[in-house]
């Protein structure tokens, strides 16, 4: 029965399921594999949802999930996808 909270290096490796509610940037860096210098980045430029809590960062998970969705797109299984010039056109 393991009862220490996991640390921010072994978050890469889990679930969503077991990460807490409320993220520090460290953990989120591990989670998401981006240095946490281009997280505060994406803070500073108002593309990721934060919480401030005085002088401290937060992430809600949910939030981050929903973002990443939001950031994904999906190629078009017709093969007309984003490619161009994927076929050389006939001389």
């Amino acid at each position: 029965m393991d009862q220490h909270p996991q640390t921010s290096s072994s978050l890469g490796q889990t679930g969503t399921a077991e990460l807490p509610e409320l993220l520090t940037a460290k953990e989120l860096e591990a989670f998401l594999r981006i240095d946490v210098k281009t997280i505060y980045g994406y803070v500073q430029r108002g593309l990721i949802p934060y919480i401030r809590i005085q002088s401290n960062l937060r992430f809600r998970k949910r939030e981050v999930l929903d973002w990443i969705a939001s950031q994904s797109y999906t190629l078009h299984a017709s093969g007309n996808g984003h490619r161009k010039n994927h076929r050389s056109s006939p001389e």
